[in-house]
């Protein structure tokens, strides 16, 4: 009996001991506020496996143009971090830019150095390596770049930055947003989205005889925004067919086909306009409309014809500006 008593009484004493070391650790477990790390970061950049992205136009000119291309970011716990200086390196992460051009089905180029100057002040990057000092209450610093002539630029192409952190100092530690690459494309004075704000559309079965029925025929108000963007000084490309392509009357919800590699050029000097298509050599300036482009609305009066031997296409469209691409 002594025995059991013994044993029970021991059993006891362990629950006991085991309650008193739990509620000690629960009193250990303090709040993160101060002992939490700082979290240094890239805004819109992600793991160095799948890089994040971010794009920017830069005008189609001979002048110097200055843009950020990366934002450092560092996420602080309390006042006493963020009022301590930190270091932080990065590389220009060529690699990365392979790597998100693999994963995205891009061709995003690399810009040569002779075209553009890394600012990275107050340090300056050496060998494809740059630091950034962050200064006491200091949580953001930009990374830029130089452009001193846009016009060396391929209209047609976007040319990329890619950058990863690689260290910090102060306690920090680097992020999961610690790769973004940085793509920058020029763009004339009338790059856009524009609205279809009206138009008409006629497709004929032969020549003098108007399709009929025909669901394509018909205005064009309400069709979806349409695309310009720069292939030149003052050419811009229209996609077709497809999003920011031109589509057949309203409702219809079909893109014009036949008529693809479509060009707007603009005479910036009489602000007349000419519409060619590179798979359709048919397709011209409608004669006897005005073909022009209005600056002090941004808006486009555009008529053209196609096929005119044969199942004639006639097209009037008005376009305003709606916002950047």
């Amino acid at each position: 009996m002594n025995y059991i008593n013994l044993a029970k009484r021991a059993l006891f004493l362990a629950f006991v001991a085991i309650g008193f070391t739990a509620c000690e650790k629960v009193k250990e477990v303090e709040p993160i506020g101060d002992k939490g790390q700082t979290i240094v970061k890239l805004i819109n950049g992600d793991v160095t496996a799948n890089p994040g992205h971010t794009t920017l136009g830069i005008d189609f000119v001979n002048r110097t143009q200055t843009v950020d291309i990366a934002d450092i970011r560092r996420d602080v716990p309390n006042n006493a971090e963020l009022n301590r200086p930190m270091t932080v390196v990065l590389k220009d992460d060529t690699a990365a830019l392979r790597r998100y051009n693999t994963l995205n089905n891009t061709n995003i180029l690399s810009m040569p150095t002779a075209w553009y100057t890394l600012n990275t002040s107050p340090s300056g990057g050496v060998g494809g390596t740059y630091t950034v000092n962050l200064a006491p209450g200091e949580f953001a610093k930009q990374i830029t770049v130089t452009v001193p002539n846009a016009t060396l630029l391929n209209p047609s192409a976007t040319y990329g930055f890619a950058f990863t952190i690689t260290s910090v100092d102060a306690n920090g530690v680097i992020g999961a947003a610690r790769t973004v690459v940085f793509e920058l494309g020029a763009k004339n004075a009338y790059d856009g989205i524009y609205q279809v704000v009206s138009g008409n559309v006629t497709r004929y079965s032969a020549p003098g005889a108007v399709e009929s029925p025909s669901t394509l025929n018909g205005s064009l108000a309400g069709n979806q925004d349409v695309f310009l963007i720069t292939v030149g000084a003052t050419t811009l490309a229209i996609p077709n067919p497809g999003t920011g392509g031109l589509q057949w009357g309203a409702g219809s919800g079909s893109g014009v086909a036949g008529i693809a590699d479509l060009r707007l050029t603009v005479d910036p000097v009489t602000n007349l306009t000419t519409i060619t298509s590179g798979g359709n050599a048919s397709l011209t300036n409608w004669a006897g409309k005005v073909n022009r482009y209005d600056p002090a609305t941004k808006t486009f009066y555009l008529a053209f014809r196609w096929n005119p031997a044969g199942p004639t296409r006639e097209y009037e469209i008005v376009l305003k500006y709606k916002g950047p691409r």
